[in-house]
């Protein structure tokens, strides 16, 4: 929309205003004035006749206009009071101001009876009051006038004509002449209405914005849809659209549905877009105007563009100069906002004027006390920092741990890492002390158990200060405890609780296999323990590799082969095979002359080795590839998928999406046909259905491969369990 009407119309409206002023001006300087006598002031005519005598300390206004109006003007001997040009004294000095206004009223203050407070009323030229005084301020605003009342510290504003007849109440925070006979009102929500200067509302306080098109007609919007009003301030069109170039040409918003998975109708939007913040909030979007609302579609908030949003919980973080909170049910948690927010699995933390509040998850206040700085992160005590020094509060906000520390860490389970005094300690969840008085370094890798260094030696404590293990060597975080590694590079393993698994004597202990056991190597030799220390498989230097453990099956190399021991040691499947996988339901993958088979434990060969890849059994099923494709078998090497794709793979729920030349199809998880490979897209949502997309429509299907909800959509997008936002129409319409 071009601004150049709305600029043409302003300056023609101000210039005509000011001209009109000028003239009213000149013809009353040129029939009166003033002169001074023993330093009183009167009133001349222009001829030099004595119209007033030079009696009183100022006569002319209280500021503003100085000659008479209306044949009438103020003097004052101390205060101010009203006399006529021919000397008639019509009201005695008993305001502390007088301003003319128009040609109607004089707009007058008084001081309050309980307070030196001035109150504004106005009266007319025989002195008769036509507005009572009442009001904090009263301002001519175009043939009405503007009152204003003050309320808890706060302005509010209303409206009146020129009898004194109330046209709106002060119950506004803004009231302005927009344009023609039209006045524009403010109510404290930030809403905007319009109301003739005849006192008829035209549109209740409903609009976010008002602005002038042309001469013609004003757009309108609500809730970041635009409407139109003509210059009477009737509505041409209600706010509906997504823009109105000319009343000829105005242009729809796209069109959202939110259906459930069997297609019923929850809620419809028309808007640009619509998504969701977390499962309790959804956001829509208009024209850059933002409503945020709850799983039953209540507005939680609304309001203009964004610079940061987000959700906590039911919570709903949001950002324009301030940072706010604003909980599920729309209720604001601090209305003056804060100038930093963080946030955690458990807490919100605002700071405003230098000083933290902290809220739970419900978006409580827990602050009981003023706090300078906070450590994000706690899921137990909570880390404050309070007249310098830094303590702990509890989840109700209450002081746990005296504030007396210079630093603090972070609980993980019953013990923090703290700095007492300059020296590094360690504290429990009751403020106690333990271990020793001062570390070199602490690190806590487990809960209630600590790592702490001190002259070189390493000491593994408890939650109670009783020292687990010592050692000179170094200890790292290891699955089934900590590794022990010496200066040598050789590394032994020790338990959560200190004891000793494996002597640091060894190259290289591994990660877990089937999370109970580790290889284990020692120069050429490798073997398995469990995760107590016992020898599954001794060390040998006949074992070259251990690959896998599972159904009572450990894969090993020897030999530069592969087969299968127990956990005796006995050799239950030869060293013939160049890689095997685990066995899964009784089968395992081997590989012969670069290819793949299955044998049984019996080591009966029950699937040729004809392919150049298998996967694992699951739900009675392989997934296989061969020359490129790819395809599923059963347990007897039947083809329970054609082996005709580009690529086969598992997606959640153990259902497989299927590509073949740029198309997508689905199988269940047992390998039977739900959709041919005629799709564009399959995605999975959270309640085993699949969001389908062909030939430039969307759909969703269930786990039989039914459509649950027709393809017939330009978009769907699951924003939690079971519901879905589908796009009627593939963009803005326009009329």
């Amino acid at each position: 929309m071009s601004i150049k009407p709305i600029v043409t119309y302003l300056t023609t409206f101000l210039l005509t205003a000011f001209l009109q002023f000028q003239t009213e001006i000149v013809l009353c300087q040129s029939s009166f004035e003033f002169y001074q006598e023993n330093n009183k002031t009167g009133l001349k005519a222009s001829d030099g006749q004595v119209l007033i005598p030079a009696i009183y300390d100022q006569v002319g206004w209280s500021h503003g206009l100085s000659m008479p109006v209306n044949d009438v003007i103020g003097y004052k001997n101390d205060h101010w009071g009203l006399i006529s040009t021919n000397n008639k004294v019509i009201t005695s000095p008993r305001y502390y101001s007088l301003q003319a206004f128009h040609k109607n009223l004089i707009i007058a203050s008084v001081k309050g009876k309980f307070s030196n407070e001035l109150f504004y009323g106005a009266i007319n030229f025989k002195g008769e009051v036509v507005i009572d005084f009442k009001y904090h301020s009263l301002k001519p605003l175009d043939d009405l006038i503007l009152v204003s009342e003050r309320k808890k510290g706060k302005s509010y504003y209303g409206l009146l004509n020129q009898q004194g007849n109330l046209l709106l109440p002060t119950t506004f925070v803004g009231i302005s002449y927009f344009k023609d006979d039209l006045f524009v009102f403010t109510d404290i929500n930030k809403r905007k209405g319009i109301i003739h200067k005849n006192g008829l509302i035209k549109i209740e306080a409903t609009l976010d914005s008002i602005a002038p098109a042309s001469w013609h007609y004003s757009l309108i919007m609500k809730g970041g849809k635009v409407g139109a009003i003509d210059s009477a301030g009737s509505v041409l069109f209600k706010p509906e659209y997504k823009s109105i170039h000319n009343l000829d040409q105005l242009e729809r918003f796209k069109q959202f549905q939110i259906f459930d998975a069997n297609h019923n109708a929850l809620k419809s939007f028309d808007c640009d877009t619509l998504f969701e913040l977390s499962s309790d909030l959804m956001a829509i979007v208009r024209n850059n105007f933002y409503e945020i609302l709850n799983t039953e579609f209540e507005v939680v908030y609304r309001g203009q563009s964004l610079k940061k949003l987000a959700a906590f919980r039911k919570n709903l973080i949001l950002k324009n100069g301030v940072y706010r909170i604003v909980k599920y049910n729309g209720e604001s948690v601090n209305a003056h906002g804060f100038d930093t927010l963080l946030y955690d699995d458990n807490y919100l933390y605002g700071k405003s004027n230098g000083l933290w509040d902290i809220y739970n998850k419900f978006g409580s206040n827990i602050s009981t006390l003023n706090f300078d700085s906070v450590l994000v992160g706690s899921n137990n005590l909570i880390p404050i920092k309070r007249n310098g020094y830094w303590g702990y509060i509890d989840h109700s906000g209450k002081m746990a741990i005296a504030a007396k520390f210079d630093q603090v860490g972070l609980f993980k389970g019953n013990i923090a890492e703290v700095n007492y005094l300059g020296s590094r300690r360690i504290i429990s969840q009751f403020g106690e002390f333990i271990g020793e008085s001062d570390y070199d370094k602490v690190t806590i890798e487990k809960a209630n158990t600590a790592l702490v260094v001190k002259r070189g030696r390493t000491d593994l404590i408890n939650y109670r200060g009783k020292v687990l293990f010592q050692t000179y060597n170094k200890l790292s975080p290891h699955i089934f405890g900590y590794l022990e590694s010496t200066a040598e590079g050789k590394v032994g393993l020790i338990s959560h609780l200190g004891e000793i698994i494996l002597y640091p004597e060894y190259d290289s202990i591994s990660g877990p296999k089937n999370k109970r056991y580790a290889v284990v190597k020692q120069a050429k030799k490798t073997g398995l323990v469990n995760i107590k220390g016992f020898w599954i498989l001794p060390l040998s230097e006949e074992t070259q590799e251990i690959c896998h453990v599972n159904e009572g099956f450990i894969s090993i190399k020897k030999n530069g082969q592969y087969g299968f021991v127990d956990f005796g040691q006995r050799l239950l499947i030869a060293n013939r095979y160049e890689k095997t996988k685990p066995f899964t339901s009784g089968l395992a993958a081997v590989a012969l002359n670069d290819k793949w088979g299955f044998i049984d434990k019996k080591e009966q060969l029950i699937i040729q080795p004809t392919y150049t890849y298998v996967s694992s059994f699951r739900n009675g099923i392989s997934l296989v590839g061969r020359d490129g494709k790819f395809g599923a078998i059963d347990a007897l090497g039947k083809e329970k998928i054609k082996i005709e794709f580009d690529t086969l793979e598992s997606t959640t729920h153990d259902f497989l999406l299927a590509k073949k030349e740029s198309k997508q199809g689905l199988f269940n998880q047992f390998g039977d046909l739900l959709l041919q490979p005629s799709y564009s897209d399959i995605r999975p949502t959270m309640d085993d259905h699949f969001i389908v997309s062909r030939r430039g429509l969307y759909g969703l299907i269930d786990s039989s491969g039914r459509y649950s909800i027709p393809l017939k959509y330009f978009s769907i997008q699951e924003i939690s369990r079971g519901r879905y936002i589908c796009l009627e129409t593939g963009a803005a319409e326009l009329e």
